[in-house]
Parts: structure tokens; C-alpha cells; sequence
């Protein structure tokens, strides 16, 4: 989605420049979001300067300046160019990416609350996710009674949504509703391919269950999905 929206926003780039600027802009603003999505950092960086200098209020250079110094540990100067672009063109696709920074950063009420505004326009697609994002950020931070709020929020929107199913399924086995862990899990199960960290959690919901048949389903899923993993059921029974 992000890719995506960075390539799409390229063709509203604009600024006080010559068409050819901006059309020189577009193109090195294109070739940094592909290098992005191929996690080539180096390349992107160099791509989304060389648009800057061709035009410094392109919205995609911009944008793709905060993604990647983020990426490479440039906290500042990627809170920076994030800021910089939502003057720009604040959108939708741009506060969730935003919101997802402030949420790594620890800045978690100011990382909701950009979430929310993307939540809350209609013609987004990605308002179920940006919701989910909002659950994530607050159940990661401890506030579990928001936190499950947003995702009951975001399943209302979706209810397919993966990451509100599965941040219910971890809710509820923190609080000891095993029986409501494994519905939300075995929701989850069902949309998409639960990876390594969410299947550990479903052999636990079993094991807390008191079905080891299957829990021990859900380990062997689990090392097929890693080659080098070798857990049993028991290391599982040990580790609660």
C-alpha cells in the first residue's frame, strides 16, 4: 500500500519549477519508490535526492525521504521529511505511514490520533488497517482497554481485518478468555497464513485449553514454516 501510494502520488508533484524539473522530479521520484520496494535503501536515497533537487516539493521524493531515513536510523531527518510532506499533501496513506513512525518512536497518543484521522476518511481503503494500526500501537504500549477498542473498531470496518483478529486473540489470552483467543484465532486462521509468532500463540491457546492434539497441530506448523526450527510440544509446556 505504501508503494503503491508513493508511486501514485507522483504524478501530483508539483512546485514553482519548469515542467521539465517537475517531470525530471517524477521520474527519479519513481525510481527511488521502486528501489524502496526492493529494500535497496542506498539506491532509494540516492533516487529521492536527486528528485528534490530537481524539484523540492515533490510529494513522493518527500514522503520516500522519510521512509527510508527511517529505515536507515535517520529518526530526525525522517520525522522531518514526514512532516515536510503532510504540509504538502496531508492524506490518508501519509498519516498512517506517519502514525506507524510515531508508534516505533514511543510517541503513542500522537501516533493514535494521526491513525484515527486516517481511520476516519471513507474514501480510504486502508481505514480498517489504520484502525488495527491504532489497536497494535496501544496494546504494544500496555493500554490494553484502548487497545481493544480499536481493534473491535477496525473488525467492524473489516472483519477480515488480520491484525485486529489476531491483536483480539492475544488480548483475550492475556486476560484469561482462552475460549474467545482461540475464536479470534481460528478467525485469523482462516483468512490468511498465520505466521511463526501467532502460531506459537495458538499452541498456547490450546495448551491453556487443555487440548495438547492440537497445539501440537499448530507446533508442527510452526517448524514447518522455519526448516531450522526444532520446538516440541513439550519445550512449548516448559516455556508457560
Amino acid at each position: 500500500m505504501l508503494l503503491s501510494m508513493l508511486v501514485a502520488l507522483a504524478g501530483c508533484a508539483g512546485g514553482a519549477n519548469a515542467v521539465d524539473n517537475q517531470r525530471a522530479a517524477e521520474a527519479n521520484a519513481n525510481l527511488g519508490a521502486d528501489f524502496l520496494r526492493k529494500q535497496d535503501n542506498e539506491n532509494a536515497l540516492s533516487r529521492f535526492q536527486r528528485a528534490l533537487k530537481y524539484d523540492s516539493s515533490n510529494t513522493t521524493a518527500n514522503w520516500g525521504m522519510a521512509v527510508v531515513n527511517d529505515r536507515l536510523g535517520e529518526t530526525e531527518d525522517a520525522r522531518r521529511y514526514y512532516e515536510k510532506t503532510l504540509a504538502l499533501q496531508p492524506n490518508a496513506a501519509i498519516y498512517n505511514s506517519y502514525a506507524a513512525f510515531l508508534c516505533k518512536e514511543g510517541d503513542v497518543d500522537r501516533a493514535v490520533r494521526y491513525f484515527e484521522r486516517a481511520a476516519g476518511n471513507e474514501r480510504y481503503p486502508g481505514r480498517a488497517d489504520a484502525m488495527a494500526n491504532a489497536g497494535l500501537c496501544l496494546h504494544r504500549a500496555g493500554r490494553a482497554e484502548a487497545a481493544e477498542q480499536h481493534y473491535r473498531q477496525a473488525l467492524a470496518l473489516d472483519p477480515d481485518q488480520l491484525t485486529a483478529l489476531t491483536g483480539m486473540a492475544r488480548l483475550m489470552f492475556e486476560q484469561g478468555d482462552f475460549l474467545r483467543a482461540r475464536a479470534f484465532n481460528e478467525r485469523a486462521d482462516s483468512v490468511a497464513q498465520l505466521d511463526a509468532e501467532q502460531l506459537l500463540l495458538a499452541a498456547r491457546i490450546e495448551l491453556a485449553l487443555g487440548d495438547r492434539d492440537a497445539a501440537a497441530v499448530y507446533v508442527e506448523r510452526h517448524n514447518a514454516r522455519d526448516p531450522s526450527a526444532t520446538l516440541s510440544l513439550r519445550q512449548l509446556e516448559q516455556s508457560r
